[in-house]
């Protein structure tokens, strides 16, 4: 079996319906003419603010919608069971049944989206992490009387819509009530609510006109959660205007028909999916329909009785008769806010920081390279509310893409997350490569790490996500840079330099447009101050790092004072709640925590690292060369506790130092170090790194006998790490495995609690624990300190 799917608004992006003009030329004359401008070059060249208009948006996402499914069907594509749209998108789905040819659903698209475009005055926010009851519940109960639930996209996101100034000031209810995230969306009217009512019935009178036939293939209603009824199509698609999307429950219908999450097909513009991950949510979190319920249906249908559906996403639908002129606004206050009935002492970090990345707590877990931060962790981050970053350092480009796709199926829409971006100075074109992926999964936030200063890769990701409006900057793609150097942070918070914008834009990798924009932000929305860590770490001490940053940012905020807030966080060191107090109170806006997750449930090494981490205490670290940057004197902190690795990696380099090549090192000391080090001799490791090495690396390699003994003794760094995450117990003594104190800390914290067994420990359990016992622990020395009592 198969439904097919038509994403909705939100799904629009330049360069979509790419080949299709050229494929259907005689339909996209026919949309020109109804439409009055050509579409394919709004499509292909923008500007992405006028597609981004509803009643731009709307007709263009029609036309591409109906192209892909038609290119879908000539291409051999299995005819649908089922069809379904999301909102305006379930116009594509009636045309694909047969119920409205192109033109005559084209027609209706444009007015439904100049109707809609002339809405004022209204807004839209979506809401997570609470189910339909509860969102309808706070709603009846603080009597919000103009906002109405108007999307069902999954059982725990709701999309609500209402007046402006209610919504704006309607978030601290929902956040009380234990939403994840409340975002309000970038809309000007209270789409699919009873304040449409004008422009449902101007789009009524149009509708009249038409005919609508009797579907091909059965076409979910929005309305109904249920196939549409022929003699009712048109009333259905009128009232669809003021009534919710109840998505999830057409999802859960469909499922309980029999069908499974991969017979759901989303068909629409080229990108990242919009509802396949509200299928795989609506699965997860409510499953399908009950059968019994469906049982009745069909059976009260046959007797030719009217069904009668008992939804599950809402408990009656509103009518413009619910709309009251009563506002519960109060001197630009909700009337009737109550405060939550349990709050911490205390709260941590910036609220600020948590809207902007769309986050419930100020709390995020670094990368740690070749998916030790694994898509897992992400996951069960971006599902607690907080933001985890894959580890994309030192994986292939293919397996951050699967990696994504992952992350992309598995998190709802708004969810944060985020990926790893990793500094390759003497490899541009990785960087390259990395940011085309960032670009196709349209990734909304990297961490930038291990930057000097920036680079023309990270300055292209950042450009491809602003876009303009009058005098205001919008910025798409996020940053967040750690730093350990206030120079560097200087760096971020100011824009790329002039020359590297004039050379990116002669070289076309940037429009002048971009770079105009580019010159009015700074690089980065966050840094985050990395002190000494586990990994490669500059040793630093958050209690002069943070304050000399926090002074950077404060000029950097001078600079830009339109941009919004910038945001400085505190990384390395960090596993208790006294340590994350000690940041917080220094003025950190979040906190991230680093090498401490690789002792979780999720991340992606070997049972046999984790086992160590766990035993470790905070003397059981030491620092060793880089194998990166072991030529510059870089250093990383590493487990050391009953591991060779730390003393025969700082043999090695010594030897680099000594040596003018690998043929001067003493032959009884050469002979040790292959069988013990690398457990084979030194040739086989040459013709190990001819495999894998480029015609002109080899020729260095075989013409320059320093840079050949530092790629033998990097084979040593990579095998080490290799052999860690694979659990390899043949070379247990020589794991490499990146840590600092701050994993015994965690160890001794957690010891007697239900945590200490590294298997019960996932890294959203950590984090709210964490963040849970800094709370009362800073709010109790707070107010002792006020009552002049001790602190300690």
């Amino acid at each position: 079996m198969l439904a097919a799917m038509f994403p909705g608004q939100g799904a629009q992006r330049l360069s979509m319906g790419n080949g299709l003009f050229e494929r259907f030329p005689q339909l996209c004359r026919e949309a020109d003419d109804i439409l009055g401008y050509s579409l394919r070059s709004l499509c292909m060249d923008g500007p992405i603010e006028r597609l981004t208009e509803t009643q731009y948006t709307q007709p263009a996402l029609y036309v591409v919608n109906a192209l892909e499914y038609l290119a879908f069907m000539e291409d051999g594509g299995e005819k649908p069971d089922y069809l379904l749209g999301h909102s305006v998108s379930e116009y594509v789905a009636l045309f694909a049944a047969g119920v409205l040819d192109f033109a005559s659903g084209l027609r209706l698209v444009q007015k439904r989206g100049a109707l809609m475009a002339e809405a004022k005055g209204g807004g839209m926010a979506a809401v997570l992490g609470l189910t339909a009851e509860q969102v309808e519940d706070i709603i009846a109960r603080e009597g919000l009387t103009d906002i109405f639930a108007a999307n069902y996209n999954t059982p725990k996101q709701i999309v609500i819509s209402g007046k402006k100034e209610t919504i704006l000031a309607a978030e601290l209810l929902f956040q009380n009530a234990g939403a994840m995230l409340y975002k309000v969306l970038a809309v000007s009217g209270a789409f699919h609510s009873p304040f449409m009512k004008e422009s449902q019935q101007a789009f009524a009178e149009l509708a009249k006109g038409l005919e609508f036939k009797t579907p091909q293939t059965p076409v979910i209603s929005n309305v109904t959660a249920r196939p549409h009824l022929p003699a009712d199509i048109r009333a259905k698609m009128i009232e669809q205007i003021t009534a919710p999307v109840k998505w999830s429950e057409s999802i859960r219908y469909l499922l309980a028909k029999g069908l499974e999450v991969s017979d759901f097909k989303e068909i629409g513009p080229k990108g990242p999916p919009i509802l396949q991950p509200m299928v795989k949510r609506t699965q997860l979190e409510a499953g399908p329909l009950d059968a019994e319920t469906l049982k009745q249906e069909e059976e009260a249908k046959r007797a030719g009785a009217q069904a009668k559906s008992a939804p599950a996403d809402k408990k009656e639908t509103v009518t413009s008769a619910s709309v009251k002129a009563a506002s519960p606004l109060v001197n630009g206050k909700l009337n009737g806010v109550h405060k939550p009935a349990t709050k911490p002492s205390v709260r941590l970090g910036s609220q600020e920081f948590c809207n902007k990345f769309g986050l419930k707590y100020p709390y995020v877990s670094g990368a740690m390279y070749r998916g030790i931060a694994s898509a897992d962790m992400v996951i069960k981050m971006a599902n607690a509310g907080m933001l985890g970053f894959l580890g994309a350092g030192g994986m292939p480009i293919k397996d951050v893409e699967e990696n994504l796709a992952k992350i992309q199926a598995s998190v709802a829409v708004g969810q944060p997350y985020g990926v790893n971006f990793i500094s390759h100075f003497n490899r541009p074109h990785a960087e390259e490569a990395l940011t085309d992926v960032l670009l196709k999964y349209a990734v909304p936030v990297i961490e930038a790490s291990a930057f000097m200063e920036v680079s023309p890769a990270l300055v292209r990701y950042r450009a491809k996500g602003l876009s303009r409006t009058g005098d205001n900057i919008h910025v798409k793609n996020r940053i967040i840079a750690k730093v350990s150097r206030p120079d560097i942070a200087a760096n971020f918070l100011s824009p790329p330099p002039d020359k590297m914008l004039d050379k990116m834009v002669s070289e076309r990798a940037l429009t002048a447009e971009e770079a105009s924009m580019l010159r009015l932000v700074p690089m980065a929305d966050a840094v985050t101050v990395e002190s000494d860590s586990g990994g490669h770490t500059d040793q630093g001490n958050p209690f002069n790092l943070i304050p000399a940053v926090l002074s950077v940012r404060k000029k950097a905020q001078e600079r830009f004072p339109g941009f919004g807030p910038i945001f400085v966080g505190a990384g390395g060191g960090i596993g208790t709640p006294e340590a994350a107090a000690a940041v917080f109170m220094l003025g950190a806006d979040y906190i991230v925590s680093g090498s401490i997750n690789q002792c979780t449930v999720e991340a992606g090494t070997s049972d046999a690292v984790k086992d160590l981490l766990a035993a470790a205490n905070v003397y059981d670290t030491g620092y060793a060369p880089s194998g990166a940057m072991f030529e510059l004197g870089s250093k990383i902190q590493v487990l050391k506790k009953g591991l060779f690795f730390p003393s025969r990696a700082e043999k090695l380099v010594s030897l680099y130092n000594q040596s003018g090549s690998i043929d001067e090192i003493d032959t009884k000391l050469a002979q040790q170090i292959q069988e013990r080090y690398f457990k084979r001799s030194f040739n086989e490791v040459l013709s190990e790194i001819r495999e894998r090495s480029s015609a002109d690396d080899w020729r260095k390699v075989e013409t320059n006998p320093r840079y050949k003994m530092s790629q033998i003794i990097r084979c040593y760094y990579s095998d080490t790490t290799m052999w860690a995450l694979s659990g390899n117990m043949d070379h247990k003594v020589d794991f490499q495995i990146h840590c600092g104190p701050a994993m015994g800390a965690v160890n001794q914290w957690l010891k007697d609690t239900e945590l200490e067994d590294w298997r019960k420990r996932s890294v959203d359990a950590l984090g709210k624990k964490l963040l849970s016992e800094t709370a009362e622990l800073y709010g109790r020395r707070l107010t002792a300190a006020m009552q002049g009592g001790a602190i300690g």
